[in-house]
């Protein structure tokens, strides 16, 4: 389908499917922040790419990136960039309000950056509640933490090898080996908050494990199990709409 990114449609296109044909649209969230040896724009590059297999599979429209997210911990890397929390809820939610206005009935918020969660689940409660709008958001390496278990066996991380090897799958140049040095590693302990965090690779595992391993082909088979996982998520919140909440 070649109609499905909103960014490529006509309006008169808009106006023809929507709401007839197609009530559903997926918009991708993420940030710019720094991801150890790994693409700066890694948390924008994944959602897309999974919004994009959701278009597809649900014959959906696929709204344009919201790029800039809230970084904080990692703010202090050359090339990472903010957006204050205050700001960021009230544009999610004039994001959602407008495709409400254009008859979406139904918005899932692709997200890429652990950062942005309680922004824009404020952000989600508020668009159903101030103007009915039905609103999932879902956090990809939250929701797929089994599948990343089953491709890697142990967990993943912030630029570990989960996502770094997601976003290499995508095109590799996207991850650089060579660029990698242990100590980019920092392993986070809850008793500690530190700015600037004194790592871009964040280990979340008390054993240390989920460095990344810059092994795209491995990332590809990961990619493809978190985009039917999502979507198979997805498809059982859809269901439970229709029959639940009825148009």
């Amino acid at each position: 389908m070649a109609w499905y990114k909103l960014e490529a449609m006509l309006w008169q296109e808009v106006q023809e499917i929507v709401p007839a044909k197609c009530d559903l649209a997926f918009l991708p969230v993420g940030t710019i922040e720094a991801h150890g040896a790994a693409a700066i724009g890694t948390d924008n590059i994944i959602p897309i790419a999974i919004a994009d297999y959701l278009g597809e599979r649900f014959r959906a429209i696929v709204a344009p990136c919201v790029h800039y997210g809230i970084t904080k911990s990692l703010y202090g890397y050359a090339g990472s960039l903010t957006v204050r929390p205050e700001i960021f809820t009230e544009y999610i939610l004039d994001i959602l309000h407008s495709l409400q206005d254009k008859k979406f009935r139904r918005v899932v918020i692709v997200n890429g950056h652990g950062g942005n969660n309680s922004a824009l689940k404020d952000a989600a409660y508020r668009a159903f509640q101030e103007f009915g709008l039905k609103v999932a958001v879902v956090h990809w390496w939250t929701l797929c933490e089994d599948v990343t278990q089953e491709v890697y066996g142990g967990p993943g991380g912030h630029a570990g090898r989960d996502e770094t090897g997601f976003v290499m799958s995508i095109d590799p140049k996207y991850g650089k080996k060579a660029r990698y040095d242990k100590m980019l590693a920092y392993k986070m302990n809850a008793g500690a908050d530190v700015f600037p965090i004194p790592g871009s690779v964040l280990i979340y595992d008390k054993d240390g494990r989920g460095e990344p391993d810059f092994d795209a082909k491995k990332g590809k088979v990961y990619a493809d199990k978190v985009k039917k996982r999502m979507g198979d998520f997805l498809e059982d919140v859809f269901e439970r709409w229709a029959k639940f909440f009825p148009e």
